[in-house]
C-alpha cells in the first residue's frame, strides 16, 4: 500500500535522519485532501528504515524538503509504544507536487487538541509513563519562540525556548536547515513572532525519552520573520538593501543579463541593484543565466577555473606564495631529516635487540616488519552504502581551504 504525507519535518537521528508528516490522499481532481483520525487531528507518518535506531541513511533522506509531499511504497505499520506513527516501506521519495507553505496551509496541519506537551509540560517523558501515550508528533503554533545556541555545556546545543498555552518550555533543536541558519546568524533569531514547530518524542535515553523540536517552519507570508529588537527581517533588509522586496522591471533585468555576460560578481550585482545576495542568485536563475559567470566569492572568475594559471592569479596572492614556498621548502627539508633519524634509530635497535628505550624528552618503541589487513573504506562504502551510513554521524565544519603545490617537471 502506497502512501503520501507532506513532510514537517527532516532532522538528526542518530547518524541518519528522521522524517515525518501528516499523510493526504489525492482525489480524482489530483487534489490532495488531509487524512485525521477519529480525534480529529491530523495522522502522522514516520518512515522506518530496518536500520539499528529505525533511521533513515542520509544519502536517502538528506535531500527530501520539509513542506514537500513524499511518496511511500509498500507501507507497513510498527508502531513502537508511543511512536504509533511508524510504518515501514519498500522505497522513498520526493512526489513532484507543489504545495504552498502560507499560514492558511499550515494552520490546518496544528494540533488544536493537546495543550500540554505528550501528556506533560516537562522536558521529557519517563519510560514508566510512555504507555499511557498514544502520539510522539505535533504541529504547534507557540504564542512566540527564541532560537539560541547554548555555550555552557562541554559541548554547545542548540535550543528552542518558546510559549505555548502560558508554559514556557526548553527543547533540543535537531532540524538541520535551521541549525545551520541559527550558527550564521544568531541574533536573527532571539525574538521569533511567526513560526510553527514540529515537536517530537525521542527514542529511550536512560529511561527517558527527550522532546525534540524537529522541525522550524516559518510561513512564506509572513511580515514577522526573524524580528530582532522589534525590526522585522524584512526592515532589516530593506534598511541594508534599498531595493529589497521591490519588483523586477523589464529594464533591472535587461541590465542583469548584459552584466552576467559580461563576468561581473554577485557582490558587485547587490551593491548595482541594491539587493541581497538571495535575490540577485533568484533572478540570475528565473532568466535561465551562467549563474557560474557570477560566483559570489571574493576570487570572483578564477575562483571557479579548474585549471588555475599564473595569468589569473591575483596580486594579493603574491606574498603568500613566497611564504609558502620557503616554508614548505623548510618542512621537507625538516622532515627528510627526522626520517634520516628515524631510519638510524631503527637500525640500532635492530642490531641492540631492544624492543623500547626511554629518555628524559623521548619514549621509542620497535615494531617488527608485519603484514596488516588494511581497511577499504572507499569500497566498502560504495557496496554498503545504507550500512555505512547508519554509522555515520553529521559533523559541522568550519570554512577551510586546501593548498597543493604545482611541481613542475625538470627535464636533463
Amino acid at each position: 500500500m502506497d502512501k503520501y504525507f507532506i513532510c514537517l519535518a527532516n532532522s538528526y537521528k542518530r547518524g541518519g535522519r528522521c522524517i515525518a508528516g501528516v499523510e493526504i490522499v489525492f482525489d480524482n481532481n489530483d487534489r490532495w485532501k488531509l487524512v485525521r483520525d477519529d480525534d480529529g487531528r491530523p495522522r502522522w507518518i514516520r518512515p522506518i528504515a530496518r536500520t539499528i535506531y529505525g533511521e533513515i541513511p542520509n544519502f536517502l533522506g538528506e535531500n527530501i524538503k520539509v513542506f514537500s509531499i513524499v511518496r511511500l511504497t509498500n507501507v507497513v505499520p510498527c508502531p513502537e509504544k508511543a511512536h504509533t506513527e511508524n510504518v515501514y516501506y519498500s522505497h522513498i521519495e520526493q512526489y513532484n507536487y507543489a504545495i504552498s507553505q502560507d499560514s492558511n496551509v499550515i494552520n490546518l496541519l496544528i494540533d488544536t487538541k493537546h495543550q500540554s506537551l505528550f501528556h506533560n509540560r516537562g522536558r521529557a517523558v519517563s519510560t514508566k509513563m510512555i504507555a499511557g501515550i498514544n502520539y510522539s508528533l505535533m504541529l504547534i503554533h507557540p504564542d512566540k519562540a527564541s532560537a539560541y545556541i547554548d555555550e555552557n555545556r562541554e559541548k554547545s546545543k542548540n535550543r528552542m525556548r518558546f510559549t505555548y498555552y502560558g508554559t514556557e518550555y526548553d527543547f533540543p533543536i535537531t532540524d538541520p536547515t535551521f541549525i545551520d541558519c541559527l550558527k550564521k546568524s544568531a541574533d536573527k533569531y532571539t525574538n521569533i513572532n511567526d513560526v510553527y514547530l514540529t515537536l517530537s518524542l525521542g527514542l529511550e535515553f536512560e529511561g527517558w525519552h527527550h522532546k525534540l523540536v524537529a522541525g522550524v517552519i516559518i510561513p512564506t507570508d509572513s511580515t514577522k520573520l526573524h524580528e530582532v529588537g522589534g525590526v522585522s527581517y524584512m526592515a532589516q533588509q530593506k534598511h541594508i538593501h534599498h531595493n529589497a522586496y521591490a519588483k523586477w522591471t523589464t529594464g533591472d533585468e535587461e541590465q542583469l543579463s548584459e552584466l552576467v555576460k559580461k563576468g561581473v560578481s554577485v557582490q558587485e550585482l547587490c551593491q548595482i541593484f541594491g539587493r541581497n545576495e538571495g535575490a540577485i542568485r533568484s533572478r540570475i536563475s528565473k532568466l535561465g543565466l551562467d549563474v557560474d559567470a557570477s560566483s559570489p566569492h571574493i576570487f570572483d572568475k578564477w575562483a571557479n577555473s579548474s585549471n588555475l594559471s599564473l595569468s589569473n592569479q591575483p596580486n594579493w596572492f603574491d606574498e603568500y606564495e613566497r611564504k609558502l614556498t620557503s616554508l614548505l621548502d623548510k618542512k621537507n627539508k625538516i622532515e627528510e631529516q627526522i626520517n634520516e633519524v628515524r631510519a638510524e634509530i631503527l637500525q640500532k635497535m635492530e642490531s641492540h635487540g631492544l624492543e623500547k628505550l626511554h629518555s628524559d624528552q623521548f619514549s621509542v618503541s620497535y615494531t617488527p616488519a608485519k603484514t596488516v589487513m588494511q581497511f577499504d573504506s572507499r569500497t566498502f562504502r560504495i557496496e554498503n552504502e545504507e550500512l555505512y551510513s547508519s554509522y555515520c554521524k553529521p559533523k559541522q565544519r568550519e570554512a577551510s581551504i586546501v593548498v597543493k603545490r604545482n611541481i613542475k617537471e625538470q627535464y636533463d
